[in-house]
């Protein structure tokens, strides 16, 4: 498989020189270098040549061992993330599931350990010792959960101390707080479906004005901004169109605008996704953009011959190609960065879902979209579809589908809502 690289792909300031339109040339410039290695010397010319994507490898022995290396023991310099505890296990797990790597026992105990020390009496996850609960730190708890599976693991939760606690962070304007006193925005929104879905604790009530809110959080751009009023974004997008997903209510955007707000994410010359109008490309947004565009082919109820309206190819190439650090492993936001375990997992996201066709047929789509009692239905119906595997280099750069909306694979995701949606419901527990 071959693509045309070419350097008149680049973005063009129209000689009005900015600082951003600088910093968008040194990063073209760090791209370009790294795309031309890959140039099949017999196309080379001035503007360009054509790339030979056989060759595009995923380091996968090398990004185990920077998961594990890191799970072994962080420096010091780590303490400025101690709020963010349960994200390491989450980014640590997901990352190696995702890879097909084995997940030890002992490092599920070890977790399931830690977890259950985050996690506070009157409900909800903290992000580190003493502090207070937090919706990112929980959803963060939820995910790992999810990913070391078993009895011990979903034994931990809290589920009538969650809802209690969630139900405390509800605004009545649809949304909640992060924390006690703390912001409010659509990450919330999205944080506490999530984690109510998962759990089987939706109730009507937890989602009152839930979708309205992030209806009105659509921007005249399309995207979808953290507030209304507020600048479309990557990260919000994806957070508000997968909770509409999870209460059916996708509707209720303008599709139209954001299909091509989201398009225009993807740029020409990197391949891979910004999360904002005139911002640089990020490797993160693989997942923040590149996972939307599963969802919203759902809400536009494109089918599997349709295809995505991005380039899974490309995507895929600024990911094999820019993202690895090849001598320590793990993966970055853009050339000239350092690795972490943030974009680690986040690139391997975007990367399953450009390989792997994973969507609802819109003729197996439920009838009944709105209920919150049909969510665990919706939840499940997505899957990967083979006969639209697309896998840019070596065979072997496969990694596992991911669910688009939960951002994990099937079989954990699967062997976790099977338990918490086997047990009687809520309202018989804060009886």
């Amino acid at each position: 498989m071959s693509h045309v690289f070419s350097y008149d792909f680049r973005y063009d300031d129209n000689e009005c020189e900015t600082e951003t339109s600088v910093a968008q040339a040194e990063v073209e410039d760090l791209v370009g270098d790294i795309y031309l290695n890959f140039v099949e010397t017999g196309t080379l010319a001035q503007g360009g040549g054509a790339i030979d994507d056989s060759r595009h490898k995923l380091l996968r022995a090398k990004h185990e061992q920077f998961i594990h290396d890191a799970i072994n023991g962080l420096p010091s310099s780590f303490t400025l993330l101690d709020a963010s505890q349960p994200w390491f296990s989450f980014w640590c797990l997901n990352s190696l599931e995702i890879l097909g790597c084995n997940i030890s026992q002992q490092l599920r105990s070890r977790v399931i350990d830690k977890l259950s020390r985050l996690q506070c009496p009157g409900g909800g996850f903290c992000g580190g010792s003493g502090q207070l609960p937090h919706l990112a730190g929980s959803y963060g708890a939820i995910m790992a959960l999810v990913l070391v599976g078993g009895n011990a693991a979903y034994e931990t939760i809290d589920r009538p101390g969650m809802y209690s606690w969630l139900m405390s962070m509800k605004c009545p304007d649809g949304a909640f707080t992060m924390h006690a006193g703390g912001e409010v925005d659509v990450r919330g929104i999205y944080c506490a479906l999530v984690i109510a879905s998962l759990l089987n604790i939706m109730t009507p009530e937890l989602v009152k004005g839930a979708a309205e809110f992030i209806a009105k959080c659509q921007t005249c751009e399309g995207g979808i901004g953290p507030y209304p009023g507020v600048e479309a974004h990557g990260g919000y997008t994806l957070c508000g169109l997968a909770a509409l997903d999870i209460l059916g209510k996708t509707d209720l955007l303008r599709l139209d605008r954001l299909a091509r707000w989201m398009s225009a994410r993807q740029l020409a010359f990197e391949g891979g996704f910004n999360g904002r109008t005139n911002k640089l490309v990020d490797g993160c947004y693989s997942y923040w953009m590149g996972g939307a565009f599963p969802i919203l082919q759902k809400a536009l109820k494109r089918t599997r011959v349709d295809g995505y309206i991005y380039d899974r190819a490309a995507l895929q190439r600024y990911i094999l190609a820019c993202c690895q650090d090849r001598r320590s492993g793990g993966l970055r936001d853009k050339p000239g960065k350092s690795p972490d375990l943030y974009h680690t997992m986040y690139c391997l996201i975007g990367l399953s879902l450009s390989q792997h066709y994973v969507g609802v047929e819109p003729k197996e789509q439920i009838a009944d979209i709105t209920s919150v009692y049909s969510v665990p239905v919706r939840m499940m119906q997505w899957g990967a579809m083979p006969a639209s595997l697309l896998v840019l280099g070596l065979r072997s750069n496969v990694v596992k589908p991911v669910h688009p909306v939960y951002s994990v694979p099937y079989t954990p995701l699967a062997s976790f809502v099977k338990h918490f949606y086997a047990l009687p419901p809520l309202a018989d527990q804060l009886a």
